[in-house]
C-alpha cells in the first residue's frame, strides 16, 4: 500500500519546468531513493512534497499522502502535516539550526508546535529522549549545548532527532551525508536504517551519491534535467542499469580496484 504517491508532479519557474511531470510511489514503511546529479530536480521534488517551494514557483500534478492530495490543502491544513506527519532532514544542519538557541530548545519547540498543551518540562524530556534515540551520548547534559558545540555528524543526528520527535509517518532526508567524512556517512545511514526499522516510518533518501543508497533504499528513481530516466528496485538498477545516464552515474563512482587513470564523468550539465 502506498503511503505517498506523485502523479505528473511538475514544478515550474516561469516557462521552465525544473521537475517535469514525474511519478513515484513510497510504500508504508519502505524506502525510496531519489538519485541524480546537482540540478536534476531532486531537492525541488522534496520541497514540492513539503509545500515549501519559493513563492515564484508553480506546482502542478498530484501528491497523494495517505489518501489526501497535498496540493489541494490550504496552508493551515498543510502545517498540520508538515513537520508532524511528514518530517524533513535538510542537507546542511549548521544552517538549519539556530545558533542562538540550544539544540534542546529547538527540538522541544518543534515538538510543542505539534503537540498542543505540552509543558516546557515535558517537551524538554521529549527532546532528551529523541537525542538518546539517535545515540547522542549524555543527552541529558548535551541538550543544553549549542549547535557550534557539536561536530557535523552530531548536528545531523540532532536534525534527525528533531524529525523523530513528532513520530512522523514519512521522513524525507535531503542529502543527509553532505560534507561528512566516509565513516560518519556510514553512521548516519545506519542510523536512518535503524530509525526506519524501529519506528516503521517510510523514508525518502535524496542523494547524488549512488553509494549512499546502495544499502538503504528498496526502490530507486534516477532523475536528470527534472525527469525520471529510470526506476526500479535498487538491486536491479545496480546490477542491470537500463539507461545510459544511470550507467554513467555508476561508472563515475570510484572503485578501490580501479587502476589510476582518467576519472569517469557524466556528459551534459545541470538543468
Amino acid at each position: 500500500m502506498s503511503l505517498l504517491s506523485a502523479q505528473g508532479l511538475t514544478v515550474s519557474f516561469g516557462t521552465t519546468d525544473v521537475v517535469a511531470g514525474i511519478d513515484f510511489e513510497v510504500p508504508a514503511g519502505g524506502t525510496l531513493g531519489i538519485v541524480g546529479e546537482s540540478g536534476s530536480g531532486k531537492s525541488m521534488t522534496s520541497l514540492a512534497i513539503m509545500g515549501l517551494l519559493p513563492a515564484s514557483a508553480r506546482r502542478s500534478g498530484r501528491i497523494d499522502f495517505d489518501g489526501t492530495d497535498l496540493t489541494s490543502l490550504p496552508e493551515r491544513q498543510m502545517r498540520a502535516v508538515r513537520g508532524n506527519r511528514i518530517a524533513m532532514v535538510f542537507q546542511d544542519p549548521l544552517s538549519s539550526l539556530n545558533p542562538y538557541y540550544t539544540v534542546g530548545t529547538q527540538i522541544a519547540e518543534a515538538y510543542r508546535s505539534h503537540r498542543s498543551g505540552v509543558s516546557r518540562k515535558a517537551a524538554r524530556q521529549a527532546a532528551i529522549e529523541a537525542m538518546e534515540r539517535v545515540h547522542i551520548k549524555d543527552a541529558g547534559r548535551r541538550v543544553d549545548d549549542y549547535p557550534h558545540q557539536f561536530s557535523g555528524g552530531m548536528r545531523q543526528r540532532v536534525m534527525i532527532a528533531m524529525a523523530l520527535s513528532t513520530e512522523p509517518e514519512l521522513i524525507i532526508a535531503d542529502e543527509p551525508t553532505t560534507a561528512l567524512d566516509v565513516t560518519v556517512q556510514a553512521q548516519i545511514l545506519d542510523l536512518l536504517a535503524e530509525v526506519r526499522r524501529d519506528t516503521g516510518a517510510a523514508l525518502i533518501l535524496i542523494t547524488h551519491d549512488l553509494a549512499v543508497v546502495s544499502e538503504v533504499a528498496d526502490q530507486l528513481i534516477v532523475m536528470r534535467d527534472g525527469s525520471v530516466v529510470e526506476r526500479g528496485s535498487a538491486e536491479r538498477i545496480f546490477s542491470d542499469p537500463q539507461h545510459a545516464y544511470t550507467q554513467a552515474l555508476l561508472d563515475a563512482v570510484p572503485r578501490i580496484d580501479d587502476s589510476i587513470g582518467e576519472l569517469r564523468t557524466t556528459t551534459g550539465g545541470p538543468a
